[in-house]
């Protein structure tokens, strides 16, 4: 079975790494990859830590992918007595990069090959092997050179007795390898392109009467136009700009109260802002402060009319119904008028044209002995203090 995954792998990485073509961003050269490994030797091997080369040759094969092939050997000395493991062997790697930034390319690797194995006189077992491991590149010149540094699990498939040991199925190493990855040649440049056929020269054509474009149908040009892309059928001035009838601030399309006297303060529609207004659809989770998403809309257009009213100062007041204790209620009553007035400041309402108050079951608007009542006596209000 293990032997099958073995032969497997190379394949399922080769798949893998032409199924995208190679980025125009991606340096697709040649490169040389020299690495020096420290080899974390299995316990099972009875031999120490050792160390090791590996000579690779890579290159990009798409967006994601680069290939190589590597000659890789170690020695490791065995812990008890003069003999020693002489590891030589191939293999091919894929590696998949998370990204390709030059300064950290971070990548996987999977790869599988063959390592042959000499041992106290025996020179001639070869056996499967296959490694995964994560690592990076970090570009050291403006030539492509770089920096590379990985770690793998390696999965040999030595099933040979051990001198002082026992037979076993296979070893599994660890191995951290440092080195380089060196390009070949210079880095391709686009083909210029081609120069331009000359154009024999012409008698000049004569010049075409001016295009007047009005881009919104408003019947200003747009050169002229301060105020583009005004609503089809709006009435505008001379500018471009649409009439404001009534001189509130907002413009006739979309004043729904276009006669309100001068001076007036008017909100984002356009009418009056009552000394006292009830913010209807403002609401809460039962039993607390924390306001539901609906509320959201109501308060967005009460802040957008603060804001154009930036020297007004109003109170929020907050109300429950007589259910439960006047202090919970009193502090319940406050802290959602906070909310309320935390999200106004939250929109760029100044914090110092707000006033909270808690007013708990006081002022009841209705008979707090019938559900319909109460909902109507939990409420927020905003008072006019200063306009």
């Amino acid at each position: 079975m293990k032997n099958r995954v073995l032969r497997v792998l190379p394949a399922m990485v080769m798949a893998s790494a032409f199924a995208a073509p190679v980025s125009a961003e991606v340096d697709n050269r040649t490169y040389i990859a020299p690495a020096i490994s420290y080899v974390g030797a299995d316990d099972d091997r009875l031999a120490d830590d050792g160390a090791g080369l590996q000579l690779g040759f890579g290159k990009a094969v798409s967006e994601r992918w680069n290939m190589e092939f590597s000659l890789v050997g170690d020695v490791l000395d065995l812990a008890d007595g003069d003999d020693e493991y002489e590891q030589a062997g191939v293999l091919i790697d894929g590696l998949f990069f998370f990204t390709r930034n030059p300064a950290f390319a971070p990548y996987a690797v999977i790869g599988a090959g063959a390592l042959n194995t000499s041992f106290a006189g025996d020179s001639n077992n070869t056996n499967p092997m296959a490694n995964i491991g994560v690592g990076f590149f970090r570009q050291l010149t403006a030539g492509g050179t770089q920096l590379r540094l990985d770690a793998r699990f390696r999965i040999d498939e030595d099933d040979r007795s051990v001198p002082g040991g026992e037979t076993h199925e296979r070893f599994e190493d660890w191995l951290v390898n440092v080195g380089l990855a060196i390009p070949f040649g210079a880095v391709s440049e686009p083909e210029p392109e081609p120069a331009p056929e000359p154009v024999a020269e012409t008698a000049a054509a004569p010049a075409p009467a001016p295009v007047v474009v009005d881009s919104d149908a408003d019947g200003v040009p747009d050169g002229q136009d301060a105020c583009g892309g005004t609503p089809a059928g709006a009435r505008v001035d001379s500018k471009g700009c649409e009439l404001d009838g009534d001189g509130d601030g907002i413009v006739d399309s979309k004043d729904e109260c276009p006669a309100t006297a001068a001076g007036i303060k008017v909100d984002t529609r356009g009418c009056e802002i009552p000394e006292v207004a009830v913010l209807h659809g403002v609401t809460f989770v039962s039993g607390s402060d924390e306001l539901m998403p609906e509320s959201q809309t109501v308060l967005d257009e009460v802040a957008a009319s603060l804001l154009k009213h930036p020297d007004m100062v109003v109170e929020v007041a907050g109300y429950t119904d007589s259910t439960g204790s006047k202090a919970f209620n009193e502090k319940l009553s406050y802290q959602r008028a906070k909310a309320v007035s935390d999200y106004l400041v939250g929109k760029g309402v100044a914090s110092d044209n707000l006033v909270v108050k808690g007013y708990g079951p006081a002022n009841p608007v209705a008979s707090n002995d019938t559900a319909e009542g109460r909902a109507k006596n939990r409420r927020v209000e905003l008072r006019i203090l200063s306009k």
